[in-house]
């Protein structure tokens, strides 16, 4: 019998599909008040595609589809987990930084040659 299953997972490509799906990891987004603690409402749960991405640039995106979602949001950060470790986060504090370290770059003057 279970020479028929798996010519028939081989037929109609299921048995791969399945081991793809059981491969996949998941990912959990955190997001966070200014306090640091959860926001149930907002976290949320979704697969790894395992492509190559910058988790922390897309925990940016994430937290500023948040932030404009929800308009007077308490969220604060987004941290991306996978298998209990931390792979990816940013924050309002960060994306603060960023902007002075741009904004003093921008008001230094050159070094004469």
């Amino acid at each position: 019998m279970d020479i028929l299953a798996d010519l028939a997972a081989a037929f109609t490509g299921r048995k791969e599909l399945l081991s793809f799906n059981r491969a996949m990891a998941q990912i959990r987004m955190d997001v966070r008040d200014s306090h640091g603690q959860p926001l149930p409402a907002l976290c949320d749960e979704f697969f790894d595609l395992g492509l190559p991405v910058d988790h922390c640039r897309l925990a940016q995106s994430l937290l500023r589809m948040i932030r404009d979602d929800h308009g007077q949001s308490a969220a604060r950060s987004v941290h991306l987990i996978r298998d209990g470790e931390e792979i990816g986060s940013w924050s309002i504090a960060r994306e603060h930084a960023e902007i002075s370290e741009a904004n003093t770059g921008l008001r230094t003057p050159p070094v004469a040659a």
